[in-house]
């Protein structure tokens, strides 16, 4: 990590860096408090913290209205219940900072993460978005960590055609970029962070700090758990169009075309990689002898392979 800033130091850097921090809720009463403290009480303190609450039915939108009468950079939006991609483009829309920062309630980051991303936007007018290291704690307290996370845009731009490289809850990104997107793509349910990440890979530098400057929580009743087989679904559909953005395949005219055999070898791999995520399995026997072949391009999907079957 690069040394800590002086307080004369962050002054000056925050003098135009106003960061908008979109925060959704749906029934996160228990953590909440600790992943509002966290931001709160970073030692970068030029932001406003947008809460969206999606319809909770526990306390979360009374801890909210607590946190807020005590801040005055906390805004609140109370929605019935939408679903996170709304949740996360309604807080957008409503922000007015040069980037937008993102956390889950419940997570927690650490308390000079703000500092060390706008530092690193601040070293190239190219950098659009910027994600961090993070511990994961599992439902059972078990502290992990996250494997699939790649630092530097090179690496990243070839990985992200197979896998996701980035925690959503450490990003933080340059709002006048996502804007070009219409921010999070509303025809996802899931995946819609990968779907924005590979999009803004497209128009400038991406990376990832590798200090560990947020702690996520993997929860029984999280959407990565409950919902994985749509989850990844969704993600690989959008695998695909970066796949054929960055491959140049605008449009299939014909349908014996090699790019589209290309097209559908990527997905038949990514389902069979994915399968443990997946209602329908994919195994090895399923694919063409060319499928098989080009799994080895897919090395570290091997890996997680691995990983999962030793648990």
């Amino acid at each position: 990590m690069e040394k800590f800033l002086d307080l004369k130091s962050i002054k000056e850097l925050s003098k135009n860096n106003l960061i908008s921090v979109v925060f959704p809720i749906y029934n996160a009463s228990v953590y909440i408090d600790e992943s509002i403290e966290s931001i709160l009480n970073q030692s970068y303190s030029n932001f406003e913290l947008i809460l969206i609450n999606d319809g909770s039915t526990d306390n979360s939108l009374e801890k909210c209205e607590k946190f807020g009468k005590a801040d005055n950079r906390i805004k609140i939006i109370n929605n019935s219940h939408q679903g996170l991609t709304k949740s996360l483009n309604d807080g957008i829309k409503i922000s007015s900072g040069k980037y937008i920062a993102r956390q889950d309630a419940d997570d927690i980051s650490n308390l000079e993460r703000f500092k060390f991303q706008v530092d690193w936007f601040t070293k190239s007018e190219n950098r659009v978005l910027c994600g961090t290291n993070g511990n994961v704690i599992t439902s059972s307290g078990k502290i992990t960590q996250n494997k699939a996370i790649e630092f530097y845009h090179n690496k990243i731009v070839k990985k992200l055609i197979y896998s996701n490289c980035f925690m959503h809850t450490s990003v933080m990104f340059l709002k006048s970029a996502a804007k070009k997107f219409n921010y999070y793509n509303q025809n996802l349910t899931y995946a819609q962070d990968y779907d924005l990440w590979w999009k803004l890979s497209t128009l400038g530098e991406v990376g990832n700090i590798p200090e560990k400057l947020v702690t996520v929580r993997r929860m029984v009743g999280s959407i990565t758990l409950k919902k994985a087989n749509d989850q990844t679904n969704d993600f690989i559909n959008s695998s695909i169009e970066y796949y054929k953005k960055r491959y140049k395949i605008e449009q299939l005219l014909d349908q014996n075309s090699k790019e589209l055999e290309n097209i559908n070898n990527h997905k038949k791999i990514l389902q069979f990689f994915y399968s443990d995520s997946l209602d329908e399995k994919i195994t090895f026997k399923n694919l063409t002898v060319k499928q098989k072949l080009l799994t080895f391009l897919y090395i570290k999907l091997y890996l997680r392979k691995i990983s999962k079957y030793l648990g």
